[in-house]
């Protein structure tokens, strides 16, 4: 009797082990929002925005226009995941970055000066 439960034991526990390994990690993952405010950009200036997390990355082209926040949606990011975004100004070819951390509500704001 003692060795049937002891197997039982074994099995269950390698079970739990392979599964906890074999899932993906995020499996509580849902939709982000990442808000960037940019200084120093000019008007009509050609953007390349790159935004990355330990699980996923983004990249996006966009143009400025003055007052805008550039907003992008972004799957697969849990609350207090860090992303780290980067902009490119494709008029000088300068790169600027900044990181935040996702919000209770799924939002992250990043500050770059591009300047």
């Amino acid at each position: 009797m003692k060795k049937s439960y002891l197997k039982v034991i074994v099995v269950a526990t390698i079970t739990i082990v392979v599964t906890s390994i074999l899932l993906p990690t995020n499996v509580l993952a849902e939709n982000g929002v990442i808000q960037i405010q940019i200084r120093g950009a000019g008007v009509g200036d050609n953007l390349k925005i790159s935004a990355y997390t330990e699980r996923d990355s983004w990249e996006w082209r966009d143009s400025f226009t003055i007052g805008d926040n550039l907003v992008k949606q972004v799957n697969g990011v849990s609350i207090g995941d860090i992303i780290n975004v980067c902009v490119i100004n494709f008029k000088d070819g300068r790169e600027d970055c900044d990181s935040g951390t996702f919000n209770n509500n799924g939002s992250v704001e990043i500050n770059i000066d591009v300047g």
